[in-house]
C-alpha cells in the first residue's frame, strides 16, 4: 500500500507580511505545520533580508501559483552609497568601498529616470536561478562566478522618496517580474559614480496584494499553539490571485464537462486566451479559453470537490 497524504484539504490564499530574517520557504514550512494543511506554498520568494508582502498558497491555490509568479511587483528599498557587497545586499561582506559624491536631488532624479523604462538585466550571482540544476547561490557559496545572461525586465516607476548626504538613498520601484532590486541598487551607485548595495527591501505590492492585506507575523506566529482550523478564517479564496482576468458564468453541465477535460461552446464569448469560470454566479472552478471557432477548453481547473460540485462531496472520503 501507498503511504496515506497527511494534512488537511485547506484551499485558499494568505497574504503574509514576511518578518526579516526568515526564508520564504521557512514562512511555508511554518504555516503548513500550524495549520495542518496537506499543500502549502508560495508565489514568489523574498530574500531573507528582504520584509513584506508574501502570498502563500494552500491546496487548490497552488495550482494557480505561476499567476502570482509573472505578476508585476512593487518594492519600497533603501540603496546605500559608497559601499559594494558580494551578495548585493547587506547580508554579504563588504568587498569594494568608494567615496560618495555629493548628492542633489536633481541628480538622483536623473539617474533613476536613466534607469525606468524597458532594459536588459543581468541577474545576480547570489539568486535562485539555476545552472544546470544547482541554484546559482549554492555556486556563489562555493566561490564559483557563472556567467549569466542579461534578461529582459521594466522598471514601470522608479521614484525617490527621500535621501540624505550621508549617502543613503530610499525609493519606490514598480516593476516587472524578475527584476532584482539589488541589482537595481549596484546600477544606481554606478551611475552615481561610485559602488551601492541594497541594505533595506520591502515589498508593498505583489500581483494585485498590498501591504494592508496581509497578515502580520506575530500575529500568525501566536497559531502555533492554537487549533489548526484558526488559521482557515484568514484565507482568500482561490481565485483571489486572478481577478484581472474577465469572468464567465457557466450551467453546471457546462463546469462538469470542463472539469473532466473537455470542450464545451463558447458561442457568443469573445476569443479570450484566459478566462475566470464560475458555475452559475457561484463557485469558482477554473480558468478556460475561447477560441476563434468559438469554443471553450479547459486551462487549468479546480477538482469537482474544490469547486463544490454535485456529488463530490464524498470523493476521497
Amino acid at each position: 500500500m501507498g503511504k496515506r497524504n497527511k494534512g488537511r484539504e485547506l484551499n485558499g490564499i494568505l497574504i503574509v507580511d514576511k518578518p526579516q530574517g526568515l526564508t520564504s520557504n521557512g514562512v511555508v514550512s511554518r504555516l503548513k505545520r500550524w495549520s495542518n494543511a496537506k499543500k502549502v506554498g508560495h508565489t514568489g520568494a523574498l530574500d531573507p533580508m528582504a520584509t513584506g508582502v508574501l502570498p502563500v498558497v494552500f491546496g487548490e491555490a497552488a495550482k494557480f501559483s505561476q499567476y502570482g509568479l509573472d505578476a508585476d511587483k512593487g518594492y519600497l528599498a533603501r540603496v546605500q552609497l559608497g559601499s559594494a557587497t558580494d551578495t548585493l545586499d547587506a547580508d554579504g561582506n563588504v568587498v569594494l568601498v568608494k567615496p560618495i559624491p555629493e548628492l542633489t536631488e536633481s541628480n538622483i532624479l536623473a539617474v533613476l529616470g536613466s534607469l525606468t523604462g524597458p532594459m536588459m538585466q543581468v541577474p545576480p550571482m547570489v539568486s535562485a536561478l539555476k545552472y544546470q540544476g544547482q541554484p546559482l547561490y549554492k555556486l556563489a557559496r562555493q566561490g564559483q562566478e557563472i556567467e549569466r545572461s542579461p534578461r529582459p525586465i521594466q522598471v514601470f516607476s522608479n521614484e525617490l522618496l527621500e535621501f540624505d548626504s550621508a549617502g543613503w538613498i530610499d525609493i519606490c520601484v514598480r516593476c516587472s517580474k524578475g527584476t532584482y532590486i539589488r541589482s537595481l541598487a549596484e546600477s544606481i551607485g554606478e551611475a552615481l559614480g561610485t559602488v551601492a548595495h541594497l541594505s533595506r527591501l520591502r515589498r508593498d505590492l505583489s500581483g494585485g496584494f498590498s501591504l494592508d492585506q496581509a497578515k502580520p507575523w506575530s500575529a500568525l506566529e501566536l497559531l502555533e499553539d492554537r487549533d489548526p482550523e484558526t488559521i482557515d478564517s484568514s484565507l482568500l479564496p482561490v481565485d483571489a490571485i486572478l481577478s484581472h482576468f474577465p469572468r464567465v458564468d457557466l450551467t453546471e453541465n457546462e463546469c462538469m464537462i470542463l472539469i473532466q477535460g473537455q470542450k464545451v461552446s463558447g458561442k457568443g464569448l469573445d476569443v479570450c486566451d484566459t478566462m475566470r469560470a464560475y458555475f452559475a454566479g457561484g463557485p469558482f472552478i477554473g480558468l478556460v479559453s475561447v477560441d476563434s471557432d468559438g469554443v471553450m477548453a479547459a486551462k487549468r481547473m479546480l477538482s469537482p470537490a474544490a469547486a463544490g460540485m454535485r456529488g463530490s462531496s464524498d470523493s476521497g472520503q
